[in-house]
């Protein structure tokens, strides 16, 4: 089973943003920034969380299932999570000092920025 992604951008290959979900049977159309769920994971991020919930969270069957060990297969979960939590209030600034504190991994902090509000924004200032 494989779960695709939402695609790169054929100008630039950057990654696409959904911002317009429509009803498909009253045409209602609701437009904004959303986030893309297990979308914004990569394909072996979104295969790891279908394994995991078929496992019904028990580590310990994915460990004998992968031949793994456990804090490896714990690392990709820590991953997933981090991928799908929402970025944290108070913009740049605060991941930033969420980084030098130790709270995030450098791939974290570089995820959180990519999806943070410009440097214009006043709620971290």
């Amino acid at each position: 089973m494989e779960i695709q992604g939402l695609p790169l951008c054929p100008g630039c290959g950057g990654g696409m943003q959904v911002a317009e979900l429509r009803c498909p049977r009253c045409a209602t159309t609701v437009q904004g920034e959303f986030r893309p769920g297990l979308f914004g994971l990569t394909p072996t991020q979104q295969m790891f969380a279908v394994r995991f919930l078929a496992a019904r969270g028990n580590l310990k069957e994915l460990e004998r299932e992968y031949a793994i060990s456990y804090q490896a297969l714990r690392g990709q979960l820590d991953e997933i999570v981090a991928a799908l939590t929402p970025p944290a209030r108070g913009g740049r600034e605060t991941v930033l000092q969420r980084l030098r504190r130790g709270e995030l991994r450098a791939d974290e902090a570089l995820r959180l920025l990519e999806i943070q509000v410009p440097d214009g924004d006043s709620a971290d200032r």
